[in-house]
């Protein structure tokens, strides 16, 4: 989905977003897989818009972040209620200094549907 990424840390956290994608279904589990890391951290947002709007979309704030900040993989459960046509990662890049450097990647998104009994 977003295949390892080598982010660099400035001198402030700084964002950069992923392709956008369709929303699959009522909930998400997004995964961040930190490869290797040399004290920077990225911590994971989704933002959402419909397919015919314009623009960067909103954030999505029914679900929470994903801090990576450690090599291994950390995931998150998404209620995608608040999700539209399409969705993105925004990648939030901080460090303890200029030139500290993150290497990730994003699995693909598990998206499942909510159960009625």
């Amino acid at each position: 989905m977003f295949e390892a990424q080598l982010l660099i840390a400035k001198s402030s956290a700084y964002e950069i977003y992923s392709p956008w994608f369709p929303r699959g279904g009522d909930n998400a589990i997004f995964t961040a897989d930190v490869i290797e890391l040399d004290g920077a951290a990225v911590t994971i947002y989704a933002d959402t818009k419909s397919s015919q709007d314009d623009g960067a979309g909103t954030p999505v704030t029914s679900g929470t972040s994903i801090a990576a900040n450690s090599v291994g993989r950390t995931s998150n459960e998404w209620d995608a209620a608040e999700f539209k046509d399409l969705v993105r990662y925004r990648f939030s890049i901080s460090g303890d200094n200029p030139g500290n450097w993150i290497l990730f990647r994003m699995l693909p998104p598990q998206w499942f549907d909510d159960v009625e009994a």
